[in-house]
């Protein structure tokens, strides 16, 4: 079968922001609304108006007014993102008791869970597991949903979760990249602003360049993260690729590094126990195919946790 590309791919989480800033004709209100800061909502915009090649918004003074082609952007994805919450709310509507759903990131589902996706499907003995991928997961309502790969379990706190993944962030590159600059080796921070892949981890909280350079007491260079990745396998492809330094994390990048693809390239810094936790509904008579996925999850937190100390 033949991939299609779409076009707004890797622009998905900026063409959202873009949305709320043209409402509000405000990038501060934009950023209340979307629990993020406004450093961060102009970042996704010159994103946007860097990966369009023109200038979203007529900028004077402290006010900014939307142009033409930006309200027919936000019009479309306001009116796109109106049918997925009707899809998504009718898929709910009558939930299969011999299935599950289950939310996660983009990164988390293509790095950590579809390398294991048929052992998943095997211990679950025919019943299905619906996963439905977004980083944006404060957009949806989970309260609807069976399980969520979670990055702050507080935020539903009736609801009972355990961990999956130790907190643990480090460089990687590709050999290539090595290779052609084999000074990184001696220490990345002599490396030119370019050469930092940069993702945006939205609420997540997860490590950025700058963290990282702090937590790691390493002097930081000049950084620039105006252009960001909205998902990280779009980053982990460029890092493949040879085109620069990102940064990694424990049980999203272990199967890149155990084949080579990807190598370590510094320090390894943790600002927090866990990155993620499996958290879901509390069990009743018919959550039989439910249980039975927490028990595959708390075998693999542990295999992986094993793996991590040997």
């Amino acid at each position: 079968m033949e991939l299609m590309i779409r076009p707004t791919a890797g622009s998905l989480n900026a063409l959202m922001v873009l949305e709320v800033a043209v409402r509000h004709a405000s990038l501060s209100r934009a950023a209340t609304e979307l629990g993020l800061s406004q450093p961060a909502v102009s970042r996704h915009i010159a994103t946007l108006e860097d990966r369009l090649r023109q200038p979203l918004f007529e900028r004077n003074n402290n006010r900014i007014t939307p142009t033409a082609n930006a309200a027919r952007l936000a019009d479309a994805v306001a009116l796109g993102l109106g049918h997925v919450d009707q899809a998504w709310s009718e898929v709910l509507a009558a939930p299969d008791p011999g299935e599950v759903t289950l939310a996660c990131t983009f990164g988390f589902a293509d790095q950590w869970l579809m390398p294991r996706y048929s052992d998943l499907r095997t211990h679950l003995g025919g019943s299905r597991v619906r996963v439905v991928t977004t980083d944006q997961l404060g957009d949806i309502d989970l309260s609807r949903l069976d399980a969520a790969v979670v990055w702050d379990p507080s935020r539903m706190p009736d609801r009972p979760y355990f961990p999956l993944i130790p907190a643990e962030t480090f460089p990687i590159c590709s050999p290539e990249f090595l290779r052609e600059h084999p000074e990184a080796a001696f220490g990345i921070s002599s490396l030119p602003p370019e050469l930092f892949l940069h993702f945006d981890p939205g609420a997540s909280n997860f490590l950025t360049w700058e963290s990282w350079f702090i937590l790691t007491g390493l002097t930081p260079p000049r950084l620039d993260p105006s252009a960001e990745f909205d998902a990280y396998p779009f980053l982990l492809q460029s890092v493949r690729r040879g085109e620069g330094v990102g940064l990694g994390w424990t049980g999203i990048v272990d199967d890149a590094l155990a084949r080579g693809e990807v190598l370590r390239l510094g320090p390894t810094v943790s600002d927090r126990a866990h990155s993620y936790f499996l958290q879901h509904r509390p069990l009743g008579k018919s959550s039989g195919t439910l249980e039975r996925m927490l028990k595959w999850f708390k075998l693999e937190a542990q295999d992986g946790s094993t793996a991590n100390t040997n």
